[in-house]
């Protein structure tokens, strides 16, 4: 299958989701993140988006070793997502073994990470940045994320669009909806921390069984996690699922 082919295909598939009946903010940016890894060949990917008070906060990634690293750039105030959200265009670094000087704490940490080279591409609302999407490549390469910066935009741009989706036929204005979606992923994170201390799991492990568990009880990611961190779910339930 041609790139072109697999591009088609996978966006057909996150469009198809988008418009589906049981849509989930969340889980539609994790699979936009994975999309990223198959697309582009990179080898990690994650999405942080700015809150009311225009703070960025993580919100999708592709794995637990990402959201550690969006999660220290943003508490440290350096790094690509930051600059992108700042400068509202793409931040491409080909080698982080040469970034020490622009970012002295986060370009360590990322090539200790596994990671060595990185694009942010911005993600745009109304002519604002109100975020970004991150591509870490596992090689140094003068083109992170591929060589066709059109796709992924496309993908940062969908993106946005999964964020200001209209929830069950309700009104609501953009900053309300990423409000939303961030409190989503932060039930999300704590009812992986509850299955990951439950079943002696890793972080990335928890959150594919209660993925698993979502598909098989027909509900979203998001809703699975809040009958968990509510009780009105065990730990066990999905551990055995």
């Amino acid at each position: 299958m041609t790139r072109e082919a697999r591009a088609a295909e996978a966006f057909a598939g996150l469009t198809g989701t988008l418009v589906g009946p049981d849509y989930d903010t969340v889980e539609f940016l994790h699979r936009l993140t994975e999309v990223c890894m198959t697309l582009s060949g990179v080898a990690g990917a994650g999405l942080v988006v700015a809150d009311r008070a225009g703070e960025l906060r993580d919100i999708a990634y592709s794995s637990e070793r990402v959201r550690r690293l969006e999660t220290l750039q943003i508490a440290i105030g350096e790094g690509p997502c930051l600059d992108c959200h700042r400068i509202g265009d793409e931040v491409v670094v080909p080698d982080l073994r040469e970034a020490g000087g622009r970012w002295p704490r986060f370009a360590p940490a990322a090539l200790e990470a596994g990671f060595r080279a990185v694009r942010a591409v911005p993600l745009r609302l109304d002519g604002r940045t109100v975020g970004a999407l991150n591509l870490f490549d596992g090689r140094a390469t003068a083109e992170p994320g591929g060589d066709v910066p059109e796709l992924v935009q496309a993908l940062a741009d969908l993106a946005v669009i999964a964020l200001l989706h209209r929830r069950h036929g309700r009104r609501m204005t953009a900053a309300e909806e990423i409000t939303a979606a961030l409190a989503d992923r932060t039930t999300i994170e704590q009812a992986k921390g509850i299955l990951a201390e439950a079943g002696g799991l890793d972080m990335d492990v928890a959150f594919q069984v209660l993925r698993s568990h979502a598909r098989r009880s027909g509900t979203g990611v998001a809703d699975a996690a809040r009958s968990l961190v509510e009780g009105r779910v065990t730990p066990a339930v999905l551990l055995v699922g």
